[in-house]
């Protein structure tokens, strides 16, 4: 396999550009902030996805007319919303205001409320400029609680709002590097943690010196790991990096698969959750089990999907037949449909998924010219066959050797994730070997391959730093990245270990200078 690059004792955080929260984030803070009503009245831009997540994009792709004009519509709305929740209102004014533009308790509101929205205590001059705002509105409708909602929409429009910041302090001995402040750092954490603004709790914390170093921040991160946003920010990850969320885009020709729906594909999403759920919360298994587990969870469409028992109560364990050569999650009908065609399976597209996902290597596009299109079937009937043809060409046969080796190990699982074991009357071979990895015969025995390997430990890590951190790990962040590596072989792989050494760490606690 591809080794690892090495770096040298130093090591450099990369810089950290500004990073617009995910549409997600967004609304579990509105909900925070302001409640329930109000983060169903938010409406901020949809996501895209860059390098396999929303969060790296999210740190590249900038605002354009559109999207800034959504933001303000959807401010307006969660504020308005907002003020008929009398006592959230109340709880973030901390006084009962005499007059309609009572300063000192539209002060009040500023300090408080901004200080939760943006994630940091306000500057005096900040405080002055939105007290002065609130007290003009009040004061022309001769109403305090309009000050507050045109201070809110306002915040809420603010980049301090709709942005990570993350700038940090200088490092003495370093010129390289800036420390995150506390509250970077439980922004940081929070968003990683939570999928949501850092509460109140944890950004007095942050002002009282309990993030400003790793040991501190890993009581937190062991105290956060407990709550129940944790669990649900952790399936979040991975539905973005297994491209879970693609299922409801899948189409599937009708005729060839009948039995297909929307529902059967959201039956499929949670399946693989509700699957990595109870091996790294309930049973708190290395990471790598997922790979390997051979239980899964099924509702009575996918038991039939998978010709398995016919549960009694919805979403009951069972175990994966032995005889369909299926064993964790690659196995699941949700990778299988999403990396299909709408009327055939793709040997590239399930190759190429564990290649990217698991190995965390790339395949460059075809160059220009390429034919990509397979024989067919009448000359070649199975999808081997016709691949064997494809890649008499050594145009295409060098870079599609990994992925396609990898991807026909999947054979037996059709479009939709279905057992069969024969092709257009041809028997399906499922074996497959890549040079200095090793060879197998059938799913289960690649997975296994895939669970040992040192390769897939390393890209999962790096997976989950790349989601927390919005970029690629660059070449001077490879020295701390193998240290964590490390730390996490040693602590067990579970992805509560991964959490509390990749949170506390310095790697985590730092940015690189820009140049």
């Amino acid at each position: 396999m591809q080794p690892q690059p090495k770096g040298e004792v130093h090591w450099q955080s990369a810089p950290a550009p500004l990073r617009r929260l995910l549409s997600r984030q967004y609304v579990a803070s509105v909900k925070y902030l302001l409640g329930v009503k109000a983060a169903a009245a938010a409406n901020p831009p949809a996501d895209t996805s860059l390098n396999g997540f929303m969060s790296i994009a999210a740190s590249q792709l900038s605002l354009n007319d559109d999207l800034i004009a959504r933001y303000e519509l959807s401010a307006r709305a969660v504020a308005m919303t907002a003020m008929g929740n009398t006592a959230r209102v109340s709880e973030l004014t901390a006084c009962e205001p005499k007059t309609p533009s009572d300063a000192a308790c539209l002060r009040s509101f500023v300090e408080r409320f901004g200080r939760l929205a943006w994630r940091r205590p306000l500057i005096e001059e900040e405080i002055t400029s939105y007290v002065a705002l609130a007290s003009s509105a009040a004061e022309k409708f001769s109403d305090f609680y309009t000050g507050v909602e045109l201070v809110t929409s306002t915040m809420l429009q603010s980049p301090n709002f709709l942005y990570q910041v993350e700038l940090g302090t200088p490092v003495s001995d370093r010129t390289d590097i800036r420390k995150l402040t506390g509250f970077e750092v439980a922004s940081r954490m929070s968003f990683l943690l939570h999928d949501r603004t850092p509460s109140a709790e944890l950004l007095d914390a942050a002002a009282n010196g309990e993030l400003d170093s790793g040991d501190g921040v890993r009581t937190w991160v062991e105290r956060l790991l407990k709550e129940p946003e944790t669990f649900t920010a952790a399936r979040n990850f991975f539905a973005e990096l297994l491209g879970l969320n693609e299922l409801e885009h899948a189409a599937k020709d009708p005729t060839l698969f009948p039995q297909y729906s929307a529902a059967l594909a959201a039956s499929m999403k949670e399946e693989t959750l509700h699957d990595i759920d109870n091996i790294l919360w309930s049973r708190n298994e290395p990471v790598t089990n997922i790979l390997t587990a051979p239980s899964t969870f099924v509702d009575e469409a996918l038991a039939q999907l998978y010709a398995t028992t016919k549960p009694t109560y919805e979403w009951q364990q069972t175990t994966l037949p032995s005889e369909q050569g299926r064993m964790g999650i690659l196995s699941h009908a949700s990778i299988m449909t999403q990396k299909s065609h709408p009327t055939s399976t793709s040997a590239t597209r399930r190759g190429l998924f564990v290649m990217e996902r698991f190995l965390c290597r790339t395949m460059p596009p075809p160059p220009p010219g390429v034919i990509t299109q397979l024989p067919p079937s009448s000359a070649a009937p199975t999808l081997r066959d016709r691949i064997a043809v494809h890649q008499t060409d050594p145009v295409c046969s060098g870079c599609h050797k990994m992925a396609d080796n990898i991807g026909l190990t999947f054979e037996k699982l059709d479009a939709i994730g279905r057992w069969r074991d024969r092709e257009n009357d041809a028997v399906i071979d499922t074996r497959g070997a890549v040079e200095g990895f090793g060879s197998w015969k059938d799913p289960a025995e690649l997975v296994t391959l895939l669970s040992k390997s040192e390769e897939v430990t390393s890209c999962l890590f790096r997976q989950l730093y790349r989601y927390g951190t919005g970029h690629v790990e660059i070449a001077p962040e490879w020295p701390a990245i193998e240290t964590l590596l490390k730390n996490w072989t040693n602590a067990g792989l579970s992805y509560r270990a991964l959490l509390l050494e990749l949170v506390s760490s310095d790697l985590f606690r730092h940015v690189g200078v820009s140049p």
